[in-house]
C-alpha cells in the first residue's frame, strides 16, 4: 500500500505482473475465478512445529514451520504470490496471497498448502486486495477486501456465498477493510471487520475515525452502525487475547505524536474501546501487536523515510509502557521488524535484516511479567519473515 513513506506496510497496490502458477506445487488448486476450492494432496509427512511463518521479498513468497529448536522447513515458489499475509481462525490457517487474489488453506500443524481459494471478482479492475480471513463455525470464509468495497462471505466448499456492500461506511465509496475476527456475543457469532476509512485520493492518508463494523455471521446482515474506534488506521491484523481484540493503529506514519494513535483494546462483549497505550508512550507508530496474559508486545516505525522499528512491551490491563523505542528490547535501522507471536511464553520476532544463515526470527524468553531476553541463537529462514502465527 501507498503510505505517506516508501518503506511503511504494503497494501498490493504497486502495479506488478502476475507470476505465473506452477501447477505441480498444489496438484489442482490453481481454480480460476471466484469458483469453489481445489484440494491439493495431503503431504506424506508433517513433522510437528512451533509456529507457522511466511516469508517473502515482494518477489518471491514461501510458507511453512519453524521450531523453537531451530528446525525448519519452509517451501518458496512463485505460485505463492509475491505479497503475503497469514492468519488462523478457528484451528484453521490461511497464506492470503494479497496482490494474487486468492488465499491458500495450509495444513496447521506444519504450514504445509493444502487448497488455493480465489478472492477476486471478474466484475472488479485489478486485485481486490483480500487482507485477512476469518471462518465461521458453519465453514464459511469472511474475507475483507481493501480494495473493493465490500465483504466477501465464501461456502465451505469456497463458492461465493455472499458478497456484503461497504461502500456506504466511507464518504469516498470504499472504506478500506483491512481485517476481521469473529466471535460470539451474546450466544450468536458476529463478524467484526475492520474499516480504516482512509483517504483514496490523497495517498491513503487517515483523516477520518476508523471503525468497526458488526456483522451477523447467521443472518449475514450489518446490526448496526459502525462503532468508531479510539484510534486511527488500524493495521494488519487484530490479535485476539484474554477475551479483546488488540489492534496496532498507526494513524499517519509521517508524525508519531498524535492523540488517535497507539494501541487499542476493543471488547467485543460490550462493545467498548480505548486507546491503552498511546503512539506518544510507546514512541512510534505501532504497526503490530501480540498479547498474552500479562505482557504486550508490540512493533512501532519512527517518522522518517527509513520508518526504522523497534520492539516495545506493554501492560496489556493498564497500558503503563514497559519498553518503549527509546529503551527498545530490540531496533533497527530501517522498516525491518515485520512479524510478531506468541508460543507459550516465547516471543519470535521477524527480522528483515540479512545474516549469514538467512534472515532471522528472534526467540525472546519471558521472565516475570513482562522482561523478555533474547535467546542467543536465531532461527534462520530463506526470505524476509512477514507473518508468524503460533501452533498451538
Amino acid at each position: 500500500m501507498t503510505r505517506s513513506s516508501s518503506h511503511a506496510p504494503r497494501r498490493s497496490s504497486v502495479a506488478i505482473a502476475a507470476a505465473a502458477l506452477a501447477a505441480a506445487s498444489l496438484g489442482s488448486a490453481a481454480a480460476a475465478g471466484c469458483g469453489s476450492a481445489a484440494p491439493a494432496p495431503a503431504p506424506a509427512s508433517c513433522a510437528p512445529r512451533d509456529a507457522i511463518v511466511a516469508v517473502s521479498d515482494y518477489t518471491s513468497s514461501g510458507v511453512g514451520a519453524i521450531a523453537l529448536d531451530g528446525g525448519v522447513d519452509i517451501r518458496v515458489a512463485a505460485d505463492l504470490g509475491k505479497d503475503p499475509q497469514l492468519e488462523s481462525t478457528r484451528g484453521r490457517a490461511f497464506f492470503v496471497a494479497r496482490f494474487d487474489d486468492a488465499l491458500f488453506e495450509l495444513d496447521p500443524a506444519c504450514g504445509a498448502a493444502r487448497a488455493k481459494i480465489p478472492t477476486n471478482d471478474p466484475s472488479f479492475t485489478g486485485t481486490t486486495n483480500p487482507q485477512d480471513v476469518a471462518a465461521a463455525a458453519d465453514g464459511t470464509l469472511w474475507v475483507p477486501r481493501f480494495n473493493e468495497p465490500s465483504l466477501l462471505v465464501l461456502d465451505a466448499d469456497g463458492g461465493v456465498a455472499r458478497s456484503i456492500d461497504l461502500s456506504s461506511y466511507d464518504p469516498d465509496g470504499n472504506p478500506n477493510a483491512s481485517a476481521i475476527r469473529i466471535t460470539d456475543v451474546g450466544g450468536a457469532e458476529k463478524a467484526f471487520v475492520v474499516l480504516e476509512r482512509l483517504d483514496d485520493k490523497d495517498r491513503l492518508r487517515s483523516k477520518l475515525p476508523s471503525a468497526l463494523l458488526r456483522v451477523d455471521v447467521a443472518t449475514r446482515s450489518v446490526d448496526d452502525a459502525p462503532i468508531p474506534l479510539a484510534a486511527r488506521n488500524p493495521l494488519l491484523l487484530v490479535d485476539e487475547a484474554l477475551g479483546s481484540f488488540f489492534l496496532a493503529s498507526p494513524g499517519n506514519f509521517d508524525d508519531v505524536t498524535e492523540d488517535a494513535a497507539g494501541i487499542e483494546r476493543f471488547e467485543p462483549e460490550g462493545p467498548s474501546t480505548r486507546l491503552l497505550a498511546s503512539e506518544k508512550a510507546l514512541g512510534g507508530s505501532a504497526t503490530l501487536v501480540a498479547v498474552t496474559r500479562g505482557c504486550g508486545a508490540a512493533i512501532v516505525a519512527g517518522p522518517t523515510d527509513a520508518n526504522a522499528t523497534s520492539l516495545v512491551t506493554f501492560d496489556p490491563d493498564t497500558g503503563a509502557v514497559f519498553r518503549a523505542a527509546a529503551n527498545a528490547v530490540l531496533a533497527t535501522d530501517g522498516f525491518d521488524l515485520k512479524a510478531l507471536a506468541w508460543r507459550g511464553d516465547a516471543l519470535l520476532v521477524g527480522d528483515g535484516r540479512r545474516a549469514a544463515g538467512g534472515y532471522p526470527v528472534h526467540v525472546f524468553d519471558r521472565a516475570n511479567a513482562c522482561d523478555l531476553t533474547m535467546r542467543p541463537d536465531a532461527i534462520f529462514v530463506p526470505l524476509p519473515p512477514v507473518g508468524l502465527r503460533a501452533i498451538p
